[in-house]
């Protein structure tokens, strides 16, 4: 793979996954036990083929740091949930 390909790839994952972190940090310094992830519809939790989906489940915040992405390119994001229940569509 081509060494601009490759940065390509890189640079977006790591903003990506210092944005999450920053989130899931202040999660922490508030006490916020879960929060709501935002990802696309067909996304999997650990991968796109994982049947677990990643689009609007809550999750703990020690859950969220463990797959801050899923993939390269992941649109991972996630909202804080202090009531730690699904939020209705």
């Amino acid at each position: 793979m081509p060494v601009r390909a490759r940065a390509e790839a890189a640079t977006p994952a790591r903003s990506a996954v210092a944005y999450n972190a920053g989130s899931l940090s202040v999660a922490r310094e508030h006490g916020i036990p879960h929060v709501e992830v935002a990802d696309g519809a067909d996304c999997g939790w650990t991968s796109h083929p994982d049947p677990d989906k990643a689009a609007r489940p809550v999750r703990t915040v020690e859950d969220a740091a463990q797959w801050p992405l899923a993939h390269a390119r992941c649109a991972r994001t996630f909202g804080l949930r202090p009531d730690g229940e699904q939020a209705s569509v």
